[in-house]
């Protein structure tokens, strides 16, 4: 009876130890207000629970009042509508063109097949090209698909910016005859060189969230020939997705390239003579996307392109680098910023208290069998809890090793064993027999 009871003892203490989870190497924590709910609820992450996590949330863990784990589930919201892309492979026939005038060239898709994107690549450097998109089923009677379309290429000091692909109306026309025109600078003759289509699917609406822009500075770079615009957003790690530019310069075309960082400084060790030691340092910039911002006018329409989408630039400062060349600088307005939607889901029951806590920049994420096992949650409209203040995790203080609590007691016993060896060597030492010679 006594061993029975024993082992349940110590099975209790194991399960006990099993469901308590271990929060040291967490930072902070923040009670979760689920109102009585008994079901699957939707937390949406604040942009201050960026600034203290992981960018990708892996450390975010969520206990009851027992400090047990609760599965939960990342949403991260839609950053673009594509569901998916297929590419097609085109042949190219009939390749003409007409002297400093335009190049044609017919796609033949093989069978009668949707598409509403196209890649293009052609001839020549710092160009910007007018493109024509006609579809036929027959190879004759083409109809107009799209028309002022415009390719472009931006070539400055070692740099190149591209758009390259065109979007339109989608069709399944078998046959698509593109034409692009010459520039008035461009050689006697341009070139299609290659043309590849696809069909974009659409899938839902975007699912994002206004960032608001905490400072702003705009500067020029003259020895650079740069306009340089700088966003603080007030937050670390928050999953910038998109960017829409004001800018009141009336026509332009310029490359330009993005970088995020999330410090302004850092600490970095540094060897010395006599060993190493940390010194501190600005912060170098990440590099994000590159490509080309336009406002031009054809036969007084005009198109522009401000806005740069589909990007992941989880950071709170971001640069944008504009390369003027030798036009005069653009000039550049306010910002609008959008970042992904993102919430934490999980099933809540009544009665129980929960907190949410993170701040453990070593962890990886939970492996839960929620997302796999409950299909549909991001696609239902679930009640939405919130957060309260966050507080700081309180830690023990880590347990010294027993060589150092005991130091004293092991410094006594040892000196009693080696007081007890030399009285037992000498006592052995009298009873020997002298030595003769």
């Amino acid at each position: 009876m006594k061993k029975l009871l024993v082992m349940f003892c110590v099975l209790g203490a194991t399960t006990m130890a099993y469901g308590a989870f271990d929060i040291t190497g967490w930072n902070w924590q923040r009670p979760i207000d689920v109102q009585n709910l008994s079901e699957f609820v939707r937390l949406p992450v604040p942009p201050q629970v960026f600034h203290e996590s992981q960018p990708s949330l892996n450390d975010l863990r969520v206990l009851d009042e027992n400090n047990s784990l609760l599965p939960h589930m990342i949403q991260w919201g839609r950053v673009r509508e594509i569901h998916q892309r297929e590419w097609r492979p085109a042949r190219l026939v009939n390749p003409t063109f007409v002297p400093a005038k335009y190049a044609r060239v017919v796609m033949d898709f093989g069978e009668t097949v949707e598409k509403n994107l196209i890649g293009v690549t052609l001839s020549g450097q710092n160009y910007r090209r007018r493109a024509l998109l006609e579809g036929s089923n027959e190879s004759k009677g083409w109809e107009v698909v799209a028309e002022d379309l415009w390719l472009f290429d931006v070539s400055i000091e070692g740099q190149n910016f591209k758009i390259d692909t065109l979007k339109f109306p989608t069709n399944n026309f078998r046959y698509l005859r593109l034409t692009v025109y010459n520039m008035a600078d461009d050689p006697r003759r341009i070139t299609i060189d290659s043309v590849k289509g696809a069909f974009q699917r659409i899938e839902m609406e975007k699912e994002l969230v206004a960032v608001p822009v905490i400072q702003r500075n705009v500067s020029h770079r003259e020895d650079k020939k740069q306009s340089i615009l700088e966003l603080d957003l007030g937050f670390r790690n928050l999953p910038v997705v998109s960017l829409q530019f004001e800018i009141t310069t009336s026509y332009f075309y310029r490359g330009y390239e993005l970088y995020g960082r999330n410090e302004l400084k850092e600490k970095v060790s540094r060897k010395t003579e006599t060993g190493s030691d940390i010194t501190e340092r600005e912060t170098p910039w990440r590099f994000v996307h590159r490509g080309v911002l336009y406002r031009i006018q054809h036969k007084n329409k005009t198109t522009e392109s401000l806005k740069v989408e589909n990007l992941n630039a989880p950071y709170r400062y971001l640069q944008l680098r504009i390369f003027n060349g030798d036009n005069p600088p653009v000039q550049v307005g306010q910002v609008s910023v959008h970042r992904r939607e993102t919430s934490l889901m999980f099933q809540a029951q009544t009665g129980k208290q929960y907190r949410l806590i993170g701040g453990n920049f070593n962890v990886g994420g939970a492996d839960y069998d929620l997302a796999k096992a409950v299909q549909g949650l991001d696609e239902i409209k679930l009640p939405v809890v919130s957060l309260g203040s966050p507080t700081v995790v309180a830690h023990k203080e880590p347990l010294r090793p027993w060589t150092e609590r005991y130091s004293v007691a092991i410094w006594i016993v040892l000196i009693i064993a080696v007081g007890v060896m030399v009285g037992f060597i000498v006592k052995n030492l009298k009873k020997l027999p002298p030595s003769q010679e």
